[in-house]
């Protein structure tokens, strides 16, 4: 596993070369819409006796018709324990989501070592099979700090659990490993992109785990996003939406080093996760709603889905509540700069 971790960190350094200067750090002001926000008062748990204190970090994905929304929430703050809890109702009504009462059921919480501190957070969720695949992150314990690791959860059509894991790179856990969403399946694998802590970097990488051991080949791993010199890192926020035979558009996020704040861009990758095209930042935090709240000034999109002409992003503010953003799809593609 050394000369694994010695050759990534050789690519890292490479691809730095290469990939820094991509992005120049430009605001699009009023790429996207707002229609509205969501907080905790527009949820009803069902199967837990509390009432969540926030709501936030969604993702979303659709079938037959409706969407199916996954959300992380807090239900008390001395511990700051997160589950997920899904939701569903008419893709129709999307657009007046932020009007809607939605009942919610907790799917994913703390029930291993990998989630005892902090529990389940930021799911990022795919339809997989007849039912769901949910990365998200585990947050444990390593020397008495917090550990967060590469969750996985495979639920059923009915949203219940039937298999839950973590992602192992080889045959370590890194320090930290966040920001995994699925571009396709690969035979027993699938084809992902991922941000696991490799020696002191983090960056975006391609690759193919094995989807019966969750384990990550390390040979399987090249780079496909790295920060910018303004930026302190760089995450995958969504699961992709495809728009094209062999393209798929995903969500990004990156923390400023200026201000700590998160923004948003879009990127194109095709099915081995290569980078296509990106755009600068069409999302950031920008109004009260997004600015004041437990983390401020953060817009974190974990949600996208094509809703007729429109693209709609579904995300987290300022890690309280949830923003809904739309934009005509043929105006997104407009701001990306394509790379090949």
């Amino acid at each position: 596993m050394r000369k694994d971790l010695e050759r990534l960190t050789q690519e890292v350094l490479e691809a730095k070369e290469k990939l820094v200067g991509l992005r120049k750090g430009t605001l699009v002001d009023d790429a996207f819409e707002r229609v509205g926000y969501l907080t905790a008062k527009n949820f009803k748990v069902l199967n837990y006796p509390r009432d969540p204190l926030v709501a936030f970090n969604p993702s979303a994905v659709v079938k037959d018709g409706r969407v199916f929304m996954f959300t992380r929430f807090i239900f008390d703050y001395y511990g700051y324990v997160s589950s997920i809890g899904l939701s569903t109702f008419e893709l129709e009504k999307l657009e007046n989501a932020c009007c809607l009462n939605l009942s919610a059921r907790l799917v994913i919480y703390p029930t291993t070592v990998h989630e005892v501190k902090r529990g389940a957070e930021d799911p990022r969720a795919h339809l997989y099979g007849d039912g769901f695949l949910v990365f998200y992150t585990a947050v444990g314990l390593k020397d008495g700090d917090l550990w967060p690791k590469q969750g996985v959860a495979v639920l059923d059509e009915n949203g219940e659990v039937v298999e839950k894991s973590v992602l192992r790179l080889g045959d370590v856990f890194p320090p930290s490993w966040k920001n995994t969403t699925m571009i396709r399946p690969e035979g027993r694998g699938l084809v992902i992109l991922t941000r696991p802590w490799i020696e002191g970097h983090e960056v975006i990488w391609r690759a193919t785990v094995d989807a019966e051991e969750w384990v990550v080949d390390p040979s399987t791993m090249r780079v496909t996003l790295v920060p910018e010199r303004f930026e302190l890192k760089v995450g995958v926020s969504t699961t992709p939406v495809k728009i094209g035979s062999d393209e798929y558009l995903i969500g990004w996020h990156a923390i400023m080093k200026d201000d700590l704040s998160y923004r948003n861009g879009l990127a194109v990758v095709n099915g081995d996760g290569e980078l296509l095209g990106i755009s600068e930042y069409l999302l950031y935090p920008k109004y009260i709603e997004e600015l004041y709240g437990d983390r401020p000034m953060v817009i974190y999109g974990c949600g996208l889905v094509k809703h007729k002409e429109y693209i709609y992003w579904i995300g987290g503010v300022a890690d309280y509540g949830i923003g809904i953003y739309r934009a005509p799809l043929d105006k997104v593609m407009e701001h990306i700069k394509w790379l090949r």
